[in-house]
């Protein structure tokens, strides 16, 4: 069977932000995840309104309990190491409801100089070419970043006053397109590394086969796009419905729930985004370089 997600564009997530009774249908859903802000990456353009992404999504994990949702990002905006930090962030807020879908350009930044790549939608000059390449890259890194503080080195042990195994954390020595030391200032969420997903744009994307991508959201992937009203494909895993920017988050949601009435596979509600999708836990890589040394026993904390 099929399971069914949502693509939600920027004046739609203005409806889900501002509505409460919206905010609280949506919550409800037994979808598997919705996307916050698509139209950033899949090349729609951007709408005269919307939210940023990982903010809105912030907002969103702290008001409910069941959703599960992917922000957007792209390395025109975004250097991996803060967006690691946000990753990491909405991981702990949302308990693990919460994931990222990459893309390489984002249709709300604003225009860079000419010489613009990477980071131009922050106004910054000669960065990275704004590649598929770069934007893997980047994905690379926020899963390495994010797993460079295993959650399980908490420990808050009275006894010997060590609070945290800090031996465990450690760089990631990232040498890419960019190149990051690490370690991440925030430790892994304890649901385990956030989702990382991939919007393919053509059926030989760069990013279709490659590590650290768990799913594939578009051309050749796992999850298919589909307008709002157009009939699904049968053989996907998923389906992910894209509504008109001119259709009304009311209607958005009273379709969505007609769909999982009528066939599509209901994914129940509160659980963590991996483990509903049936994703296991990317293992830490082995042989890392320790950022700090064993800490030694203080009792007197």
């Amino acid at each position: 069977m099929t399971y069914l997600a949502l693509g939600l564009s920027g004046p739609h997530l203005i409806e889900l932000a501002g509505e409460p009774g919206l905010l609280a249908r949506w919550d409800a859903l037994p979808a598997a995840f919705t996307v916050l802000g698509i139209d950033r990456i899949d090349g729609s353009g951007p709408a005269p309104l919307t939210l940023d992404s990982s903010a809105v999504g912030a907002s969103l994990a702290a008001r409910t309990t069941r959703a599960r949702f992917l922000i957007v990002a792209s390395p025109q905006r975004d250097h991996p190491y803060n967006l690691a930090r946000r990753v990491a962030s909405l991981g702990h807020l949302s308990r693990g409801r919460s994931g990222v879908l990459f893309g390489v350009a984002d249709a709300y930044a604003a225009p860079g100089p000419d010489d613009a790549g990477a980071w131009g939608g922050a106004g910054l000059g000669g960065g990275a070419p704004l590649t598929a390449a770069t934007a893997l890259d980047a994905a690379r890194a926020v899963r390495a970043l994010e797993q460079s503080w295993p959650y399980d080195s908490i420990i808050g042990d009275r006894e010997t006053g060590i609070l945290v195994r800090s031996d465990r954390i450690a760089h990631i020595d990232h040498d890419g397109v960019y190149s990051i030391a690490g370690p991440l200032n925030a430790p892994e969420p304890a649901t385990g590394a956030s989702l990382i997903a991939w919007y393919a744009t053509g059926p030989h994307d760069v990013a279709a086969d490659s590590s650290p991508v768990d799913l594939i959201v578009g051309a050749g992937g796992a999850v298919r796009v589909v307008p709002l009203g157009q009939r699904a494909p049968e053989d996907a895993d998923g389906v992910l419905l894209r509504p008109a920017v001119d259709q009304s988050l009311t209607e958005v949601l009273t379709a969505v729930e007609d769909l999982l009435a009528d066939g599509f596979t209901a994914v129940p509600p509160g659980v963590p985004l991996r483990a509903s999708l049936g994703l296991t836990t990317p293992a830490r890589p082995a042989g890392l370089r320790s950022a700090f040394p064993v800490p030694a026993p203080n009792p007197s904390l």
